[in-house]
């Protein structure tokens, strides 16, 4: 006589796994494939955009890339996205009006904390990101978790923004510092920042 199979109980770490997998892979499908699909009109990018959740006022591009909780993503008029965009929305992130954001930037607002012993969370927090209006975001600069960038500011290609760029400067380097002052600059309220 043979032996009743006994059910094996799946692992819960197993049936956590594939949940996430399977809610990954459903993001992918409309926050990436879709949203950065060549194939629609950027009203329509923008329309999925907004029924994702996200606050959009302006399309965007070919190539975008959407992680994290659209709801957690606004973006005003007139923002121009070049391609391949990539915002990682774990927290909040803004984009002011009139903002153009160069090919392949990257916006992050997750990080995982390292302890005292330099040991590292598997555990993501996020920190909001502000790009203010009137920002230009060379191709592919970083915008890290925290920053916030100020209205009537450049970003050089290439760039990694840690902190706070204040208005009216052109930034470079890694980290960005001001290398340089923009018409409108007032000496006696706009402070020389680095990020």
């Amino acid at each position: 006589m043979a032996t009743p199979a006994v059910p094996v109980p799946v692992p819960s770490t197993f049936a956590r796994r594939l949940r996430e997998d399977v809610a990954h892979a459903r993001e992918h499908v409309l926050l990436t494939a879709l949203l950065g699909s060549p194939f629609l009109p950027r009203v329509v990018r923008r329309l999925l955009l907004n029924a994702a959740g996200a606050h959009a006022e302006s399309a965007p591009g070919v190539g975008f890339s959407l992680t994290g909780d659209p709801r957690n993503l606004s973006v005003a008029r007139g923002v121009y996205f070049n391609r391949a965009t990539t915002i990682e929305a774990i927290a909040p992130v803004s984009i002011g009006a009139n903002a153009a954001i160069g090919m392949q930037v990257l916006i992050m607002t997750s990080h995982h904390a390292i302890d005292a012993d330099g040991r590292w969370s598997d555990t993501a927090t996020g920190r909001p990101v502000v790009i203010e209006d009137r920002v230009w975001i060379g191709g592919r600069a970083t915008i890290l978790p925290g920053a916030h960038i100020e209205h009537d500011v450049v970003v050089a290609a290439g760039a990694v923004v840690t902190g706070r760029l204040l208005a009216h400067g052109v930034y470079a380097g890694v980290p960005a510092k001001r290398i340089r002052d923009l018409a409108g600059a007032d000496p006696a309220t706009d402070r020389t920042a680095t990020a």
